[in-house]
């Protein structure tokens, strides 16, 4: 299993009329060279549902990619800016059809392992947004609760926030489909009433959980 330290999302909001075009334009940008068509930047990119209901756009397209260290993200960046014409026209005709576009940094606390008898099919994403001096006791929950799973469940990925909103944690656990994802769902929710959990709860201040489908990766 890779120790990835960093990661980055780019995270897309839809047209309403347009986003059944983007989904092979994504794909396509996903596979693209940058400037070195030698180097492969691990990552998945996924489509769903808005996390916010009152986001008048169509599906998110979220772009993840996993750096083992600060200067893999700032070779990243630099190759980014400095991207082949081909590649960049298809990222502004990608853009023209979004609403929105935000690039998220995240440090990685626990590294993702999927243990699933298929191939991955479905991302779920569980944000959390810590009270203000409670997001050490947020990761402690965290990572208590990732140690207490069966061996032979996933391990989802902890990450903090580090650039965008301060004081979020994400939670990203691999499923290989959407039924598989209910079920982990239903597993956690029968613990919600626990008092490990609800003395959690004094520490968080919203959290919001998605699924996404796996369009492609290259982990």
């Amino acid at each position: 299993m890779a120790d990835y330290k960093y990661g980055m999302n780019l995270i897309r909001v839809s047209n309403t009329t347009a986003w059944s075009s983007l989904v092979p334009d994504v794909i396509k940008e996903f596979n693209m060279p940058m400037q070195n068509p030698t180097k492969e930047y691990p990552g998945v990119i996924t489509v769903g549902s808005s996390w916010n209901i009152t986001d008048p756009g169509g599906p998110v397209f979220t772009t993840s990619r996993l750096f083992e260290s600060l200067e893999e993200v700032e070779e990243y960046n630099h190759a980014t800016m400095n991207q082949n014409k081909e590649r960049i026209e298809l990222v502004n005709s990608i853009h023209e059809r979004c609403l929105s576009f935000t690039f998220r940094l995240s440090k990685i606390l626990i590294n993702a392992e999927y243990k699933g008898s298929g191939k991955p099919g479905v991302l779920s994403r569980n944000i959390f947004k810590a009270r203000v001096g409670k997001i050490d006791e947020v990761i402690r929950f965290l990572t208590s609760y990732v140690e207490s799973l069966p061996s032979d469940a996933s391990i989802p990925q902890v990450s903090e926030v580090t650039y965008g909103s301060i004081g979020v944690l994400r939670l990203i656990t691999p499923y290989e489909n959407n039924i598989e994802a209910e079920l982990g769902y239903e597993k956690s929710r029968s613990s919600w009433e626990s008092p490990e959990v609800q003395k959690a709860s004094e520490s968080i201040e919203s959290m919001v959980r998605s699924v996404s489908r796996i369009l492609d990766t290259n982990l």
